[in-house]
């Protein structure tokens, strides 16, 4: 489908009625630029080496066959990309905000993978992709940074075929006793553990905890599942792990 993994040039030119997106946009691009050069190795270990298995349990909530057409959104350095492009003939494009990010998912490729992977820099609120034109997308981290999450549901469901399937992943704030605990993770190892890597992480580390505990606030668990089924979805399920530090949220297209 792709001769090779190439970043689509320019972004699409916004309306007026997209410039809210827009300025949100800025908050991903202040965050991860500056940290997309080596960005997985941080990221694996202050995760506590947790990441790359909710990966694997997202991805299992996905039925795909060759040629199946899949949308990677806030796809970074194309992790998620990479193993669905491990399943024979899946097609897969990677939308991301931050052009740094798409770069090193860029260089990861290297051209391989017999061009099945495309690169489009773009926003989840505005995506230019036609109407029903993936079997499934994914997306990871991607929620807290929007600036309408209903919107961006509704835009994203529009790009699923009718019976696809769409999966995300993000962190998540405990319940019970493991809150204590993850207020320890979230307000002190997540920043002094960054600044092992670089002052950039250390800010980063900082910026977290508060990111997820503000979202959650704004978007208690059943409240956004219930926006994920008004965006037109069916069997919206979830998943908590590693101790309800993370969500996985999966459902499908409705009609």
């Amino acid at each position: 489908m792709f001769a090779r993994a190439k970043i689509a040039w320019p972004m699409p030119v916004l309306s007026d009625e997209e410039r809210a997106p827009k300025i949100a946009a800025d908050l991903p691009r202040r965050v991860f630029a500056p940290i997309a050069d080596g960005y997985d190795r941080p990221a694996l270990v202050l995760s506590l080496f947790q990441y790359r298995r909710w990966h694997r349990f997202l991805l299992s909530r996905l039925a795909l066959t060759p040629g199946s057409r899949v949308l990677d959104m806030a796809t970074g350095t194309g992790a998620l990309a990479l193993d669905l492009l491990a399943r024979p003939g899946v097609q897969v494009v990677g939308g991301d905000i931050t052009r740094q990010m798409l770069v090193q998912a860029q260089r990861r490729v290297n051209g391989g993978f017999d061009g099945r992977l495309g690169l489009v820099e773009c926003s989840a609120e505005a995506p230019p992709f036609a109407a029903a034109s993936f079997d499934a997308i994914t997306f990871a981290y991607l929620l807290r940074y929007v600036a309408d999450v209903p919107e961006t549901l509704r835009a994203l469901a529009g790009l699923v075929k009718p019976g696809g399937t769409m999966a995300s992943l993000d962190f998540a704030v405990p319940r019970g006793v493991w809150y204590s605990l993850w207020r320890v993770y979230a307000d002190g190892v997540l920043p002094t553990g960054g600044r092992l890597f670089s002052r950039d992480w250390r800010d980063v580390g900082a910026f977290l905890g508060p990111s997820i505990r503000d979202f959650y606030k704004r978007w208690p668990e059943e409240r956004l599942l219930e926006a994920w089924r008004e965006a037109g979805f069916a069997d919206v399920r979830s998943r908590r792990l590693s101790l309800g530090g993370a969500i996985v949220i999966w459902a499908r297209k409705a009609g």
